[in-house]
């Protein structure tokens, strides 16, 4: 009988460690996160400092249009960074040309006296 163990039973011995189990890595798309940071940032300055929300949300939509064709391109990485992205381009424009429009009304509106 061994000893160390009680009852005689050997411990089961050690799997082999194997590192790429989950396969490896994907690639990220790059224009894909480009396009999510630009369109969040231009979504937040459409509301404080329209010109610059502009031109972020602008970046915004260029970036995703083009992280989603690379993204179709690849097998699908970064697609929902991408479509976020377009998303929040849009709504940053959106609010930048609300805020000017409430800036203009509210300008041209105290300006005309009767």
């Amino acid at each position: 009988m061994p000893s160390g163990q009680p009852g005689g039973f050997m411990p089961p011995p050690a799997q082999p460690y194997n590192p790429i189990i989950g396969g490896s890595p994907q690639q990220q798309n790059g224009m894909a996160i480009a396009a999510l940071i630009c369109g969040i940032i231009g979504a937040v300055l459409g509301l404080c400092c329209w010109p610059l929300g502009i031109i972020a949300s602008i970046a915004a939509l260029i970036t995703g249009f083009l992280g989603l064709k690379q993204s179709d391109a690849s097998g699908g990485s970064g697609r929902g960074m991408a479509i976020a992205g377009l998303v929040l381009g849009g709504i940053g424009i959106l609010l930048a040309v609300l805020v000017l429009v409430f800036y203009g009304v509210t300008i041209l509106g105290g300006s005309t006296s009767t």
